[in-house]
């Protein structure tokens, strides 16, 4: 996803808020679903391919009734992922 060591220190805590918990826990789990575009500029990272998205749910036992939610909370993530990556392509 972009990150490097140098990124996080070994005393770095990162706090998720219980409410949030599920959706970090799917977004990890998309990880590997990013959609790339690649041209002469370099890579661009255009967002996730959600035709994963239901399979992550199901293995995640995430309720039926939660998932609009999440899918809500996601793309939140996804959109500041996107913008993160897409600035260190573009910063080498």
């Amino acid at each position: 996803m972009g990150l490097v060591l140098e990124d996080w220190q070994d005393d770095d805590e990162l706090a998720v808020w219980p409410e949030n918990w599920l959706t970090v826990q799917v977004f990890l789990a998309m990880g590997t679903q990013w959609r790339v575009a690649v041209g002469m500029g370099g890579a661009f990272y255009s967002g996730m391919d959600y035709t994963a998205l239901p399979v992550v749910e199901r293995r995640l036992g995430i309720k039926a009734a939660d998932r609009a939610d999440i899918f809500l909370r996601l793309r939140i993530m996804e959109s500041e992922a996107r913008q993160r990556l897409n600035a260190r392509q573009a910063n080498g």
